[in-house]
């Protein structure tokens, strides 16, 4: 069947796709290295196996495997949260290369960025706690301020103003996994209180401020930190505490890649455009606003 004939090329052809002069491709020919048949005293080369040859010889970027993915897909890692999640479940349908991502706490993020695991990390944590900034410096985009707060039983609602009452009542605490943000923002705010996060009585961790919610829905806990989303999500109390940046972090290598800068182009318009209404506990002053960390 001709859909099963092997192409052929003429050592001329082969020269120009690997822009080579012709002696050097019977040069690499001599040598046994470069593919080829001698048929009635010319050469021929399988196009396939010459492809293949080159894929043998390609030396991926400096940047690792990433680096060779950028074309195709786009990975995260990092922070749990709501509005990121649904901008990336939005794009996923328009963006131009595919989108994974895995919600795996803002200190594991970072770390995998720095590992060379992912294209861009989200974090919320102060820049004393953020890390270095690996090879080659790295980009933060801002994305948002967002609200951090106590979540409570219905039961507590008015009766619990901070975070030092939720420790004073010793009321059982739904806490995130240590590494994510949340865990280290409870940590501070305990410590500004004179208290440690080890004091607590505490349940789980849990891995998203969603589950946080749910276990005092449900009365495993009675009181966490959490999204003010998450909170409203599940009908209970909300007593806000902190405002915190959350960001994108990216490795220089990756941020002037015309994929990622298309997808951050789409990703920025897709929050610019949502209405206040819509992300309560969410501030968008800071969106798209840009600092160079060197490594």
């Amino acid at each position: 069947m001709e859909g099963c004939l092997q192409e052929y090329l003429t050592t001329r052809e082969v020269a120009r796709l690997l822009r080579l002069h012709e002696k050097k491709v019977y040069a690499l020919v001599a040598r046994g290295e470069l593919p080829a048949a001698r048929v009635s005293g010319k050469w021929l080369y399988p196009r396939e196996l010459v492809d293949a040859w080159v894929r043998g010889r390609t030396t991926i970027p400096a940047d690792g495997v990433l680096g060779a993915l950028l074309e195709r897909v786009l990975v995260f890692q990092g922070s749990d949260d709501w509005l990121l999640e649904r901008a990336l479940a939005a794009l996923r349908g328009s963006s131009e290369v595919a989108l994974a991502s895995a919600r795996v706490g803002s200190r594991q993020g970072l770390d995998a960025l720095v590992r060379g695991q992912a294209h861009a990390a989200s974090y919320h944590l102060e820049p004393a706690d953020a890390g270095p900034a690996g090879r080659g410096g790295r980009y933060l985009v801002d994305l948002f301020d967002r609200e951090q707060g106590l979540v409570l039983a219905e039961r507590l609602a008015g009766e619990v103003p901070d975070l030092q009452t939720a420790v004073a009542r010793g009321l059982r605490f739904a806490l995130r996994q240590p590494g994510s943000g949340t865990h280290r923002l409870c940590e501070r705010l305990l410590e500004e209180a004179g208290a440690s996060i080890g004091a607590l009585p505490a349940v789980g961790p849990f891995g998203s401020h969603l589950e946080v919610a749910l276990a005092v829905r449900v009365g495993r806990a009675d009181a966490g930190v959490c999204i003010r989303v998450a909170a409203e999500a599940c009908d209970l109390p909300f007593v806000p505490l902190r405002q915190e940046r959350f960001r994108l972090a990216v490795p220089a290598a990756f941020f002037g890649a015309t994929p990622f800068a298309r997808f951050l182009e789409q990703l920025l318009g897709w929050l610019r455009a949502r209405p206040a209404e819509e992300i309560r506990g969410y501030d968008l002053t800071s969106l798209g606003r840009l600092t160079p960390q060197l490594p």
